[in-house]
């Protein structure tokens, strides 16, 4: 019966539009919120929020020196090492973004416990501005994988287009598990160990890492069956092909984010109402 309520056709298109909707009436709260976390994450620190910068560039320096000059493999002979760092980079990105998003998402309610209590105050507004908050590591991951796609000539001009409807994507995606993560992690406290676990993991299960005459025939199938392989290819499709090589991807990953949205959406205020009393 729960079951029908959440992944009910006609509801998840009522959860769609009020979900948005309410995006948009607590427009201003979400965007002080997001700030707010950012903040508080580097809070007493002598560099404070410049870490939010600061942190994903020195990552990515890591991962370019580690492809770049001790991995050494290569996309194809005119490879100079370029070309498969951004390949690598471009899957890489928005991995690393999406599994911080899914281990904060869970205790994003519960730290919270004093705002959550308050009648007034929208509590859908927390998952959500977990989700935002990675937006700014992941901008900065995609800038450095532009310039080495630009370096490897790899950089087209479709970038323009494909990037921002991936952004657009990947925001919706993770909103929608941030919402069900949230709302599971008021009254089961360790799921956040057990997602960080399956991201971590999971990882070495989708085409993050693997380069098409590398990639384990046995893993294809589950490249295929996840929802986030095909996010990875939106993203690769948008940064260093030339053409859209995956079309499928981009019409699996957009119907996952819409429904992913919209059944999170539903699935956390069909359990808000116990919040109060759980925390």
């Amino acid at each position: 019966m729960i079951a029908a309520r959440i992944f009910s056709p006609t509801g998840t298109v009522f959860a769609l539009r009020d979900g948005l909707q309410s995006i948009y009436y607590n427009g201003g709260l979400v965007l002080h919120m997001t700030s707010r976390e950012l903040r508080d994450r580097y809070a007493g620190q002598m560099l404070g929020i410049a870490w939010s910068i600061g942190t994903p560039l020195l990552a990515m320096a890591t991962y370019v020196f580690a492809f770049t000059f001790i991995f050494r493999q290569r996309l194809g002979v005119g490879d100079s090492g370029n070309g498969y760092t951004a390949y690598v980079l471009a899957g890489l990105v928005p991995w690393l973004a999406m599994a911080d998003v899914l281990s904060r998402a869970p205790g994003s309610v519960s730290a919270n416990a004093s705002l959550v209590k308050q009648i007034v105050f929208p509590s859908e507004v927390l998952p959500l501005r977990v989700a935002l908050a990675s937006i700014p590591q992941l901008l900065v991951g995609l800038v450095v994988v532009l310039l080495i796609a630009g370096l490897a000539g790899r950089l087209h001009a479709h970038a323009l287009v494909l990037l921002p409807a991936a952004l657009m994507i990947y925001v919706l995606t993770t909103a929608g598990l941030a919402y069900v993560l949230a709302a599971i992690g008021v009254f089961i406290k360790d799921v956040r160990e057990v997602v960080t676990f399956v991201t971590s993991i999971g990882l070495f299960l989708h085409p993050v890492l693997y380069t098409p005459a590398s990639t384990p025939a046995w893993l294809l199938p589950l490249f295929y069956l996840s929802p986030a392989s095909h996010l990875v290819w939106c993203f690769r499709d948008a940064l260093i092909e030339d053409t859209i090589v995956h079309p499928w991807s981009w019409l699996v990953a957009s119907i996952f984010a819409i429904l992913i949205f919209a059944t999170g959406w539903r699935f956390f205020r069909m359990l808000q109402p116990s919040f109060g009393n759980a925390l």
